[in-house]
């Protein structure tokens, strides 16, 4: 088998297409983990928002070009990501973290104090 060089004609070629991507909620005595696959997508892709307690994630993966070659065969898609999520009143928006990793997205949520689970001392009466 060998890699035969087309013409820009003869290249298969994806649009940008939109997606929601694939998600999960883990909660935890402390906090919430929202987990979002963004594969493909740097940090510098990814846009977080927060407005009126719905946090909005918008990333784009940007695929490389290289001056040097001719683009024989393209089938990675070029992605648009899009979701919201209404996070509960007990969620601590100040505190809220994100990671990158390997394709994923990590928010952690933390719950406001007041809601989190605690234990209550007795005292011998």
């Amino acid at each position: 088998m060998s890699l035969m060089k087309r013409t820009e004609q003869d290249v298969q070629k994806m649009n940008r297409v939109e997606l929601t991507p694939a998600s999960r909620v883990l909660e935890g005595e402390e906090a919430y983990t929202l987990t979002v696959e963004l594969p493909g997508v740097s940090e510098k892709e990814i846009e977080l928002t927060l407005e009126n307690r719905v946090l909005s994630i918008t990333a784009e993966n940007t695929l490389e070009t290289f001056k040097d070659y001719t683009l024989v065969l393209h089938e990675l898609p070029e992605v648009r990501y899009r979701a919201a999520f209404d996070l509960p009143e007990h969620v601590d928006t100040a505190g809220i973290k994100a990671a990158n990793k390997n394709g994923l997205l990590i928010l952690t949520l933390p719950k406001r104090e007041e809601v989190k689970p605690r234990r209550i001392a007795i005292t011998a009466g």
